[in-house]
């Protein structure tokens, strides 16, 4: 598939690679793996490296540029996504036109505060801008890339592999500005100007559009996947809720877990318990970071906050559709409960006690 880009480049995109092709002389700025850095270049090729890829990658290129057909001094960036899912956008404002062409995956989603963390998972993002730019307005407008970047991440509360918290990328991204090298009349890329207005919309329309055709990461999927995402998996849930409660030892564990995991998935897809919960996932995060008015973060955990059993009781209330019967799980005897946070801790208990009570409704009916 080809796509005009500019009268002067076009990108064509297949299963094997993306490759952009100028008629001009590029002036570039990249973290590329081959040929990365200020450079120029008509040429620049993002390539598609199997998920477990640990060949050298200079000499990796080299074969595979004959293949391709491009010079081995193209620019060229790696990744394990697929090429073939990639987002192109381009819009114009006046004289000055903007092209993004991007690809994600997510497998390796973190923060940027982890620390050391690598395996296959990329987000690679290409602007070309149609008008030269002096050096320092292309490293200005890769800050507006990389901010258009943590926003599209951001609008589908992509979250880190490693910790849980809320990914500003992945660990091994590329990102490449270029432009004609030509007459530098472009000078600044920040979000006040035309420039950096299309570069950072058009990366974060891009890669947010590139996360949903290659991950299916929709931003509206079930709460089940938004637990997973934090750790907190459904076999979680039925352990804990096994650990706390058993009011039928006559009846066959097997049985009650059957009956316990349907009554979960239905109080899962009920709205207002799904609204509940993202509440409480969200009271959390901004009570780690400090950002609960008149709660500092070193004593949010130990604060004695109120907040939390009410939306438990809410939680637990809509979970057991009506047939809540009320008893207070001792969060201390649960494993998984005793690991998260206060709001966390009280709305995944709340899910458990609803859940619990359709479970038991149920099991009278049939004793």
């Amino acid at each position: 598939m080809r796509h005009t880009l500019f009268e002067w480049a076009d990108v064509e995109i297949n299963s094997e690679a993306i490759i952009i092709n100028s008629k001009k002389e590029l002036k570039v700025l990249s973290s590329a793996v081959i040929n990365g850095g200020l450079t120029k270049a008509k040429t620049v090729v993002n390539l598609k490296v199997p998920l477990d890829f640990n060949h050298e990658p200079v000499e990796h290129f080299r074969a595979r540029s004959v293949q391709l057909g491009v010079e081995p001094g193209a620019i060229c960036l790696m990744t394990a996504a697929e090429v073939d899912k990639a987002i192109v956008k381009t819009e114009t404002i006046g004289e000055t036109g903007v092209a993004v062409i991007a690809t994600a995956g997510t497998t390796n989603s973190s923060d940027v505060a982890d620390g050391m963390s690598l395996r296959g998972g990329t987000i690679n993002t290409i602007v070309i801008v149609n008008r030269g730019m002096t050096t320092g307005c292309m490293a200005n407008a890769i800050m507006s890339a990389v901010e258009g970047k943590c926003k599209a991440l951001a609008s589908l509360d992509v979250r880190s592999k490693y910790s849980d918290a809320a990914a500003t990328g992945t660990s091994s991204d590329a990102i490449l500005i270029a432009c004609p090298s030509e007459k530098e009349v472009l000078q600044y890329a920040g979000s006040a100007t035309d420039l950096g207005y299309l570069v950072g919309k058009n990366v974060s329309d891009a890669i947010r559009e590139a996360v949903i055709a290659r991950e299916g990461l929709l931003p509206q999927r079930p709460l089940e996947e938004r637990l997973a995402e934090r750790g907190i998996m459904m076999d979680d849930l039925l352990s804990a809720a096994m650990e706390l409660y058993n009011p039928f030892p006559n009846v066959p564990s097997g049985k009650r877990q059957e009956v316990l995991l349907r009554c979960l998935k239905e109080a899962m897809q009920d709205v207002d318990v799904c609204t509940l919960m993202m509440a409480a996932l969200r009271a959390d995060e901004d009570g780690s970071k400090g950002l609960l008015p008149g709660v500092a973060k070193e004593a949010f955990k130990g604060s004695n906050l109120g907040a939390p059993e009410i939306i438990g009781n809410l939680i637990a209330t809509h979970a057991s559709g009506g047939l809540f019967e009320f008893y207070k799980f001792n969060d201390g005897n649960s494993r998984l409960l005793s690991r998260l946070p206060p709001f966390t801790s009280e709305a995944i208990g709340a899910l458990i006690v609803g859940a619990s009570s359709r479970m038991n409704a149920e099991l009278k009916g049939s004793a």
